[in-house]
């Protein structure tokens, strides 16, 4: 396909324009063949990497993960993990006490009435060339469509396998995009609002073309755990959610404690907004 080199380059500019990723660790993927890399899933959902024979600084990454911090984790230009560091800025953790467990409002998402309306809305879709997360330009984007046209649109996360992460030495293991439901002459479609990487709505499976080599389908899933149990299984995921989810944390929130965000955290699309487009609200 040839436009993947391209989304490559693209994705790895982050890492390369940046030594040092501050975040918390996912999970640690140990290569069952001792000569292969380690994998450091961040997060962010950036992958770093240890080398075979690298126990001290593995020892100290097992370490952090356990104390569930956040760490500036200093990186060379093979995304290779030089130093870690607990970070002086941590983040705050959800806590119970924070959450409304209450059963939230189902969600309904608008149906946009037409495809030239939705691509106005992606068009006038704020860009901003410099790097960023994918969580932080998705939330700002649903959320000035929700403020600006009472838009309730949704997310749509791809997943990529540790299979397929090894086997490409890929740099992310999960992306996130707003998408939206148009109705399209005499039916309603779902159409990506990925404002980085697209050039006007398209569908799911053009959209996992654009990331994934070789065009695979990604089979559609409904639980965050249909991927992070089966963390070797195919070579990616999708999972539709709401506009609200930040991150994939949201989700395992979900099945853990049958929480459902039905509103904006207001702290989470301040620090979109800081992060993606240096603005602050």
């Amino acid at each position: 396909m040839y436009i993947l080199g391209f989304v490559f380059c693209l994705i790895s500019l982050p890492l390369l324009a940046s030594p040092t990723i501050r975040s918390q660790i996912y999970e640690i993927d140990v290569a069952k063949n001792p000569q292969e890399d380690t994998l450091i899933l961040l997060t962010n959902g950036a992958v770093a990497k240890t080398q075979p024979g690298k126990s001290a600084i593995l020892d100290l990454l097992k370490d952090a993960k356990n104390k569930s911090g956040t760490y500036d984790f200093k990186l060379d230009k093979n995304r290779y993990i030089l130093d870690v560091t607990p970070s002086t800025e941590q983040e705050e953790s959800t806590s119970l006490h924070l959450l409304d467990l209450e059963e939230p409002l189902t969600y309904i998402p608008t149906t946009i009435a037409s495809m030239d309306v939705a691509k106005r809305y992606f068009k006038e879709a704020r860009y901003n060339p410099k790097d960023s997360q994918c969580f932080n330009r998705a939330m700002v984007w649903t959320y000035e469509w929700w403020r600006n046209h009472s838009l309730k649109s949704n997310k749509i996360l791809i997943y990529f396998s540790r299979t397929y992460i090894r086997r490409y030495n890929f740099e992310w293991w999960f992306h996130i995009a707003p998408y939206v439901h148009v109705k399209d002459q005499d039916k309603v479609v779902e159409r990506v609002m990925d404002v980085k990487y697209g050039r006007g709505p398209i569908d799911f499976r053009r959209w996992t073309n654009l990331f994934v080599n070789k065009d695979p389908e990604c089979p559609v899933i409904t639980k965050f755990s249909d991927y992070a149990d089966y963390p070797y299984s195919g070579e990616c995921f999708i999972q539709r959610t709401n506009m609200y989810t930040y991150q994939p944390a949201d989700l395992q929130m979900n099945e853990a404690w049958n929480y459902t965000k039905d509103k904006f955290i207001m702290k989470e699309v301040k620090q979109a907004y800081l992060e993606a487009f240096d603005e602050t609200i």
